[in-house]
């Protein structure tokens, strides 16, 4: 599956993004990621997709509900991948837009247990993408997520 990449832009105002983003939250105040938790699943990204061009990412404490917008994906860039990892035993929903529609077909679900949740998504043209999440059960966790240059048209 072909995916695309955006830079991270918060689509709240207490969400960061870009390489040093530690809290985004959807609720307000920003919450304080735990070393050993949210920056470490922050890492476990990092180590997992070293070879491909990241474009942001960030990562946090659990809220009921949170995500993040790009304005554009970069020029010449197809498709990008999504990767997400939570902690926490609760279960995560995550859905996606590209120019300002929805994507069904990247939509899933991620159980917070460490592994990593990976969506390609094709972008047609540079624009906006991004992600929601809900949280079901426990929000006692953090998570991390990234997007990734997956294919670039050549010059």
């Amino acid at each position: 599956m072909t995916t695309a990449v955006l830079s991270a832009v918060a689509c709240t105002p207490s969400e960061r993004s870009g390489p040093s983003a530690q809290s985004p939250s959807a609720t307000g105040a920003p919450t304080a990621a735990t070393p050993d938790d949210a920056a470490d699943l922050k890492a476990v990204l990092e180590r997992a997709f070293v070879a491909r061009e990241s474009l942001g990412g960030g990562s946090g404490r659990l809220d009921p509900q949170f995500g993040n917008m790009h304005p554009a994906t970069p020029e010449g860039v197809l498709s990008v991948t999504f990767a997400f990892t939570c902690t926490g035993k609760g279960e995560v929903s995550l859905k996606f837009t590209v120019g300002g529609k929805e994507v069904p077909t990247a939509a899933g679900s991620q159980v917070c247990d460490g592994t990593i949740f990976q969506r390609s998504v094709d972008v047609p043209k540079p624009g906006p993408l991004g992600f929601e999440a809900a949280v079901g059960g426990s929000a006692d966790g953090g998570f991390a997520y990234a997007y990734y240059a997956e294919k670039k048209q050549l010059p």
